[in-house]
């Protein structure tokens, strides 16, 4: 058992997702830095789609009622058990009464705490995720509180490591790679070039739904408001303002905005990883 003695602004449980249930508007959910919840599960020797907590915008505190093996990772933070430092990427056991204390987040938006056997909530729709617009899964359906008590599961299929190497480097400020969307055609040369030269600051009004990117806007042929299509996380539109939205994990299945890119699959961790206030630039592959 994890007792949550202080929750920060914003944590959850999530796993890698919920698929299938796309075309009945069901977005997928999951933790938005999927390669470092991949890594860790695979230090822990859990199976690869165990749930863990992801944590985000301050810091606040665990207590272990039982013996357990965690490791966190993710965004760069200071973290410690009794007073001892806890490092990335390192498997670290712990006893009850133990705690682990999350004092801030150093760079990068979202810590994954991850224990050996993952965090044991019930499943809907195929997934342990917390989706919060909806008020399912996770924990209750909400954002973890104090006093609240996790169970932990047994989604163990291998023996934990011992230390290991971050799945991408924490580079904010690097570029992250994109293709044409799938109505890149309505954007011209000028507004090309100010989307892939200008670069963008994430907005303070992003979330798990969005990112706001805020800089240079671009003016594309024909109307923003498109009949709605189907859209995936990275999607990047373009709505009235000029001003892109890039759709993350629990952002909407359709949507009538132009589209003019979508992050590529392997930078979406990178992407996920800015915080407000952090540059981002994109480049176009071919």
């Amino acid at each position: 058992m994890i007792v949550v003695i202080a929750a920060p602004p914003f944590a959850t449980v999530q796993d890698l997702g919920r698929s299938g249930f796309r075309d009945l508007g069901v977005p997928v959910s999951g933790v938005a830095d999927r390669d470092s919840s991949v890594a860790l599960n695979s230090l822990l020797g859990n199976d690869v789609n165990a749930a863990m907590i992801e944590w985000a915008v301050a810091g606040g505190a665990l207590r272990f009622g039982c013996s357990a093996t965690v490791a966190v990772g993710g965004a760069d933070a200071v973290c410690s058990v009794n007073g001892n430092a806890l490092r990335a990427w390192t498997p670290v056991d712990v006893s009850a009464g133990d705690e682990v204390l999350v004092e801030r987040i150093v760079r990068g938006r979202f810590l994954l705490i991850a224990v050996r056997g993952g965090i044991d909530v019930p499943i809907v729709l195929g997934s342990r995720s917390t989706l919060l617009s909806a008020g399912i899964g996770g924990f209750d359906g909400r954002r973890l509180r104090n006093g609240d008590r996790l169970s932990i599961g047994d989604s163990i299929v291998g023996v934990a490591g011992r230390a290991g190497a971050a799945p991408h480097v924490l580079n904010i400020g690097e570029a992250i790679h994109v293709m044409r969307g799938p109505q890149s055609a309505l954007f011209d040369d000028h507004a090309w070039a100010a989307f892939l030269s200008a670069g963008f600051t994430v907005s303070r009004a992003s979330d798990r739904t969005g990112y706001r990117l805020e800089g240079a806007t671009m003016k594309h042929d024909g109307s923003a408001s498109l009949p709605s299509e189907p859209t995936c996380v990275g999607a990047i539109q373009v709505p009235d303002g000029g001003e892109p939205i890039v759709i993350m994990q629990d952002g909407p299945t359709v949507g009538g905005y132009p589209k003019i890119a979508v992050v590529r699959s392997n930078y979406l961790s990178r992407f996920a990883q800015l915080a407000p206030g952090d540059a981002v630039r994109f480049v176009l592959d071919a």
